[in-house]
């Protein structure tokens, strides 16, 4: 039996008004801690003006949930100044809810976007107008010592036409640069250290785990998936990653320009990550996003510089499988913000991609290169909210499971291959409907290391899934 939405016992607010200038007009959505409602500023006659009303359960004063919503509050209102960034206007309070005026956006979040009215397919402008938003609006926090933690396409919303961004729901976001909150967030956008289940440093960088989950959602606009399900060495994808860096560049419709920059991105050690500002420099230079694009998009600066040569290794499974206890001597950093904290607990470089021995060739569905297979059709979606809604509006709720990872027919072991289900208002997943060509199967534990030469052909198997289940 599922658990009971605390909005099930809330009343109806529809017609109420707030502070004897808010109307709450209609619901926008309901979740598992609350209501969002659109509403009118009764005060401003000539020129209405409308914003998003989050309603919560007041909290115990002085409880774990109260300090957590206090804090997402105050943090949110820090940063909401930056018009990339949804505003936070106002709390008001009564004897038995809070009441969050939001700024209202009527296009919905980036999840909606890029699953159900495809905005971002073959649009490299638009990506690139957008993505660098969103990375504006990160640095911007980062420069007020804010920290989000929980970056993922239901967290942005967007004007209906996708030409602006406002990242949302700050229920996470703390003001430590570094934090041992290890499995924070969604798990699709966490990085290796966040997971912390192969490097184990006691801390890890909040930092540069968000700019992990921008690679994602970066990945995200311009394919319609997401490149793994888990930034660890038993997830079949992140393997071959792992084994041949240019794995995505084989598998996804993405241009050798983006393959560069989502190898700066995904590195596993975090002080060897690109940082923030140099981040935005690749993006703004990127001329083509998609396989199959000739250079259209202007650029007043020069190309994507390739990215300095990786350190050498024996394998780079092994670097990344096995824990890393102790990080010793040092190397330049990414980000020129960085604190000692960082410094610290990631003192010395995690070998990221060294050379090894590769597999045998793959050979491709044609499906794959021809661009036949229709990325962006994943499932049918429910109408997005015009703000996130967040767990007691001071935690994430359940995670969402994002753009979906590359199908697969495994044979030995089994593999999990995740649907699109989507948070439903207050963190409530959602069962999406299965598309034509996404087939779902049921988890069994790995139980047996698969040979390197085998990573990457299972990882492939999962497109050869798709075009087996579309026909």
């Amino acid at each position: 039996m599922g658990r009971i939405a605390q909005s099930e016992f809330m009343p109806e607010f529809t017609g109420c008004i707030l502070n004897g200038r808010l109307r709450l007009l209609e619901s926008l959505g309901s979740g598992a801690y609350g209501k969002v409602y659109r509403a009118i500023d009764c005060t401003s006659s000539s020129r209405p003006k409308f914003y998003a009303v989050k309603c919560l359960n007041k909290p115990e004063p002085g409880s774990h949930t109260d300090v957590l919503q206090q804090r997402e509050f105050g943090l949110h209102k820090l940063v909401s100044a930056h018009p990339n960034i949804v505003t936070f206007h106002q709390v008001f309070r009564d004897d038995s809810f809070v009441y969050v005026v939001l700024d209202l956006c009527i296009g919905g979040d980036l999840f909606a976007a890029i699953t159900e009215r495809h905005i971002f397919h073959n649009n490299g402008r638009l990506i690139k107008t957008a993505f660098i938003q969103l990375i504006d609006a990160v640095q911007y926090c980062h420069d007020l010592g804010v920290f989000h933690r929980d970056i993922k396409p239901e967290n942005v919303l967007c004007s209906q036409d996708g030409t602006d961004i406002r990242l949302a729901d700050f229920g996470l976001s703390i003001q430590s640069s570094v934090c041992h909150d290890f499995g924070c967030g969604s798990s699709y956008y966490m990085s290796p250290e966040c997971i912390g289940k192969e490097i184990t440093t006691g801390k890890y960088s909040t930092r540069h785990n968000d700019v992990w989950a921008l690679g994602i959602i970066l990945t995200n606009m311009i394919t319609g998936r997401n490149p793994w399900r888990y930034a660890t060495a038993d997830d079949d994808c992140f393997a071959a990653y792992l084994h041949d860096n240019d794995f995505l560049r084989q598998v996804l419709p993405i241009s050798a320009e983006v393959n560069t920059v989502l190898k700066m991105i995904f590195t596993i050690n975090p002080l060897r990550r690109i940082s923030l500002p140099s981040l935005r420099g690749e993006i703004f230079r990127l001329n083509a996003f998609f396989i199959d694009d000739q250079p259209a998009i202007p650029a007043k600066t020069a190309q994507v510089r390739n990215p300095k040569p990786e350190p050498q290794a024996d394998t780079r499974l092994a670097a990344a499988a096995s824990s890393i206890d102790t990080l010793v001597s040092s190397i330049p950093s990414s980000s020129d913000s960085e604190s000692s904290d960082e410094r610290y607990v990631f003192g010395s470089p995690v070998v990221d991609h060294p050379p090894v021995q590769s597999p045998a060739p793959v050979l491709f569905p044609d499906v794959v290169r021809s661009g036949n297979l229709d990325h962006f059709s994943i499932s049918d979606s429910i109408d997005s909210l015009s703000v996130p809604l967040s767990a007691s509006s001071g935690s994430s709720g359940p995670e969402s499971k994002g753009p979906i990872t590359p199908a697969t027919y495994a044979v030995e072991p089994s593999v999990s291959v995740p649907d699109i289900p989507e948070e439903e208002g207050l963190g409530v997943p959602v069962e999406l409907p299965h598309s034509a060509f996404i087939t779902k199967f049921d988890h069994t534990p790995v139980k047996h290391k698969k040979p390197k030469s085998h990573l990457f052909r299972s990882a492939v198997q999962r497109l050869k899934g798709l075009s087996t289940a579309s026909t």
